[in-house]
């Protein structure tokens, strides 16, 4: 029931982010007028009649890319972030940063990125989605909330660069988080003078 709680509380948090978004497009195909094309020959003249489909509208490719990061977070709440990271890098050059280590390949990832007892669940929700030109490269970034024992949850930022494999399949290169600055304990209150 606790842990319920936190991971609600943590997702609240996570609300009052922007998020990217907006409606997929429509991916219906549409006809094109038929067009007739006449071709003579020597014996007879034939008429045929072609119909072409438009090919589907392109989705946007940053659409793309976010839904590639929501089936890793979705990964994530089940299999747990080392190994969910693991299986999402990209298996030559991906790695993972954290506190001053790089975890480079997937195995690295997957161990020292392995949930202690004491950590809960993460969120995240992108709130910027950045894909290159040519299409190959892509940039997530936005909160993140790491549950801890009890209820205690660290906040703060996360990037994740990616890139897409030979088979067009975005893969993740580099993933990184950096937590918020601890919040200073209140002021103390200045002392009172007395009146005479």
């Amino acid at each position: 029931m606790m842990r319920t709680g936190t991971a609600l509380a943590a997702m609240m948090a996570l609300g009052a982010c922007q998020s990217i978004g907006g409606p997929i497009p429509d991916r219906t195909f549409q006809t094109r007028p038929a067009s007739t094309t006449t071709s003579t020959s020597a014996s007879a003249a034939t008429t045929s009649t072609q119909t072409t489909v438009a090919a589907a509208p392109a989705r946007d490719p940053e659409q793309v890319l976010l839904d590639a990061e929501r089936a890793l977070a979705g990964d994530v709440q089940t299999r747990g972030l080392g190994p969910a990271l693991a299986s999402a890098l990209d298996y030559t050059d991906g790695f993972a940063v954290r506190s001053g280590n790089i975890y480079q390949g997937p195995d690295a990832v997957q161990n020292g990125l392995a949930t202690p007892a004491n950590i809960g669940p993460v969120f995240w929700q992108a709130d910027r989605a950045f894909v290159s030109t040519a299409g190959d490269m892509g940039m997530t970034s936005g909160r993140y909330a790491q549950i801890l024992e009890g209820r205690e949850a660290i906040q703060g930022r996360y990037v994740i660069v990616w890139r897409k494999d030979a088979a067009g399949n975005w893969r993740v290169l580099s993933e990184t988080r950096t937590a918020d600055p601890p919040t200073p304990p209140p002021a103390a209150p200045a002392p009172t003078r007395r009146r005479r």
